[in-house]
């Protein structure tokens, strides 16, 4: 069975109490990880010390961006050498925070994919549409442009090391439009299954069979199983449900009933 992906992207959250208590309090030993991959993602200060909590533990820690530069007067930056010298094997790239705050297009992220790729650092690609596209029906057509654009000249073989993460803006909690609800199961379904469709003509259908596509966007620990039970969903990308140990624990056990 293909394992699926439950990451937590802690954002500018958890400082280093916070951090030693989600641990203390977080059982490894209740998940199956022949089914599901964990993965955190702290905030670049707690990378360290998040793997050194985590331990033998069977889970990964991915940075939450990187720069394309390996190394220069780029100040507050992290290049793809440092993450994969703190022990990072994955990293979140094109967070819609920060496509809106930073103003990252989708040019630069597909730089980003390429240099971490050639640093054997595992993408994990985010994409979806805003409140307007979403209104005006363009939910498709912007999928397919960012996905065209940020997989420019990403060989094939190199497809196997990424995630791509579909995240709609406006179903995320801190945005300004958000209503408080996720995208329905059903709905988000519609769209992975035309991230597959979009995948196996840049590529092929072995590619777009093969490549994990989560889901992100007000995830929680009451809604995450409808999300399982979709066939080209293949695991979530959570924020502050993931914040505290319970929660996020939860989520984990529910995400398969």
């Amino acid at each position: 069975m293909k394992k699926n992906y439950i990451i937590a992207n802690w954002k500018m959250n958890l400082d280093m109490m916070s951090l030693k208590i989600f641990f203390n309090h977080f059982k490894f030993d209740e998940i199956d990880t022949n089914k599901k991959k964990i993965i955190f993602s702290p905030s670049f200060v707690f990378i360290q010390k998040t793997i050194e909590l985590i331990g033998s533990n069977d889970a990964q820690v991915a940075g939450q961006n990187l720069f394309w530069e390996p190394k220069g007067a780029f100040t507050g930056e992290i290049s793809a050498k440092q993450l994969t010298d703190m022990g990072c094997e994955y990293v979140i790239v094109g967070h819609s925070e920060r496509r809106e705050i930073f103003k990252e297009t989708d040019e630069m992220i597909n730089i980003k994919i390429k240099v971490a790729l050639q640093h054997k650092l595992k993408p994990i690609l985010c994409l979806g549409e805003n409140y307007e596209e979403k209104e005006q029906g363009l939910t498709k057509k912007i999928i397919e442009r960012k996905l065209s654009i940020c997989l420019n000249e990403i060989p094939a073989g190199e497809m196997r090391h990424v995630i791509i993460a579909y995240e709609p803006v406006w179903a995320i909690c801190t945005n300004i439009h958000n209503t408080g609800q996720s995208d329905t199961p059903e709905s988000a379904q519609v769209v992975h299954k035309f991230i597959r469709k979009n995948i196996a003509g840049l590529y092929n259908l072995v590619v777009a069979e093969k490549i994990p596509v989560i889901y992100g966007g007000s995830v929680n620990p009451d809604n995450v199983n409808g999300f399982s039970k979709m066939d080209d969903i293949n695991g979530v990308l959570v924020g502050g449900a993931s914040k505290e140990a319970s929660s996020f624990q939860k989520l984990i056990s529910n995400y398969f009933i």
